[in-house]
C-alpha cells in the first residue's frame, strides 16, 4: 500500500499525502464505485504519506488554492476541495475529478499526462499552491519564545 517516509518532500514523481488526506481518500474509496473508486485505490497505493506538519508547503493538499494549467489553455485558480464542498461556481475543483485527483499529493512544477474518463488524456501543470492549509496551521502556531515575564522588563 503506501510508504511512510519522514522527508519533507522530495523530487520523486510519486504523490505526497498528508495523514489527513490519506485518510480522507480511504473514507472515500468506501463510498465511491467504479472508475472513481479506482482513481482513490490508486493514489492510495502509490503514495507516500507524511504528517501534515512535515508537508512542504508546495504540494496540494485538501483545500490548498492552486493554480494550474490544462493543456494549452489558460490558466486557472481553483481551490481543490471534497465532493460535498464542491459548488459548480467556478472557485473549486473536485478532488474525486481526474484532474482534481492528479492535483492532489503533486509538487509545483509537476507536469502529468491525466487519463480522462472519454478515454482522451491532457496534460495537467500544477503552476502554484497559492495557499496550503497546513502550511497556514505552521504558520499561525509558530512558538514565540518565553519572555520570563514582568521580570524580563
Amino acid at each position: 500500500m503506501s510508504r511512510t517516509n519522514p522527508a519533507a518532500h522530495s523530487a520523486a514523481t510519486e504523490p505526497i499525502l498528508s495523514a489527513n488526506d490519506f485518510a480522507r481518500l480511504e473514507i472515500l474509496l468506501c463510498e465511491e464505485r467504479g472508475a472513481t473508486r479506482d482513481r482513490i485505490r490508486s493514489k492510495l497505493d502509490v503514495a507516500t504519506v507524511i504528517s501534515g506538519h512535515a508537508i512542504a508547503h508546495d504540494v496540494a493538499t485538501i483545500g490548498s488554492i492552486l493554480r494550474y494549467r490544462i493543456g494549452d489553455g489558460p490558466v486557472q485558480r481553483r481551490t481543490l476541495s471534497l465532493p460535498d464542498v464542491s459548488h459548480p461556481n467556478g472557485q473549486f475543483i473536485n478532488l474525486l475529478t481526474p484532474v482534481g485527483m492528479a492535483l492532489l499529493g503533486s509538487s509545483e512544477g509537476t507536469c502529468q499526462q491525466v487519463a480522462l474518463p472519454d478515454g482522451g488524456s491532457v496534460m495537467l501543470e500544477l503552476l502554484d499552491v497559492e495557499f496550503q492549509p497546513e502550511a497556514e496551521v505552521r504558520r499561525r502556531s509558530t512558538w514565540v519564545p518565553d519572555d520570563n515575564g514582568p521580570d524580563a522588563a
